[in-house]
């Protein structure tokens, strides 16, 4: 666990950043090695965030095989989770060498899989060459949007450039999506920060996947589509500290056959690259009405 005191996130009801790294810094179970125990937060949906479960698989697997650094981290979201039961996160080694180490991750509630993560750490080495060039042309700064009510949250604000309502199914643009986000508070915690900065991968790829599309939004999504992030992988560039303003930066390269391939970059105000990330997504109809909640881009 880190070594500062957070609250359970019980003891934080109300949706926010604060509750979000307290979902993160999740307890060790005493009684089994390499075990979590993981709550969640929903928002008003009946499901939990896929990225949510990313991030505490991060957390999970550095926690359980200290002394390395998360390098990488992919997740395939299998089943639907219920905010209301437990998440309970065991992490098997896979090989534990000198330098680097990895990990399977299997997420279940109520013994059914929700989802697996296979994780790469390693020991951060001194550079041989570098080259830190965030993709995309340069964009505005956070000055020229307004905050972004949709994705409205306590303790972190959103900019997106160049877009009036992410979500609205007449917002025609091209697919690329750049969101400035801002933390009131970055968690000390390396493994805390890793987990944030995953938190948000899963948020705007499928509402990047649908701009160029007209009459097509987010705002259908559980309505007339069908939408949900079925995997997301991550890659963390170090050193992963930041302080201010983050670019989250997202091009949809792929859209059809009912499903969407979307790559970002998150890189700091100052332009340094400290992750990159895609996320593989469905985009379907529904042939009559809404149906049951599956994981989607989270609110949160």
């Amino acid at each position: 666990m880190s070594d500062r005191a957070t609250p359970e996130p019980a003891e934080i009801p109300e949706s926010s950043m604060a509750r979000m790294v307290a979902i993160f810094d999740m307890r060790a179970d005493p009684a089994v090695p390499a075990h979590f125990l993981g709550e969640s937060d929903g928002g008003t949906r009946r499901v939990v965030d896929g990225s949510q479960i990313l991030g505490q698989s991060i957390v999970a697997a550095a926690r359980a095989l200290p002394g390395r650094a998360v390098r990488t981290a992919h997740a395939l979201f299998v089943s639907a989770a219920d905010p209301d039961i437990p998440l309970d996160f065991t992490v098997t080694p896979i090989r534990a060498g000198r330098s680097f180490a990895s990990a399977t991750v299997t997420v279940r509630q109520e013994l059914k899989i929700r989802t697996s993560c296979t994780v790469l750490l390693d020991s951060p080495q001194p550079d041989l060459v570098r080259r830190d060039a965030p993709a995309g042309l340069p964009v505005a700064g956070p000055g020229t949007a307004g905050p972004e009510a949709s994705l409205a949250l306590p303790g972190r604000e959103v900019r997106i450039i160049d877009c009036a309502d992410i979500n609205d199914p007449d917002e025609v643009g091209p697919p690329v999506v750049d969101a400035w986000l801002r933390y009131d508070e970055v968690p000390a915690a390396d493994e805390l920060r890793r987990a944030v900065l995953a938190h948000f991968t899963g948020h705007l790829g499928i509402s990047t996947a649908l701009r160029p599309h007209a009459g097509l939004g987010t705002a259908q999504a559980h309505h007339t589509l069908s939408t949900a992030p079925m995997g997301i992988g991550v890659t963390f560039h170090d050193p992963v500290k930041w302080d201010g303003w983050l670019r989250y930066h997202h091009e949809a390269t792929f859209v059809g056959a009912g499903s969407a391939h979307i790559r970002g970059q998150i890189s700091t105000a100052a332009g340094s690259l400290i992750a990159s990330f895609t996320q593989d997504a469905m985009i379907r109809a529904f042939d009559s009405g809404p149906v049951e909640e599956i994981p989607s881009a989270a609110r949160l």
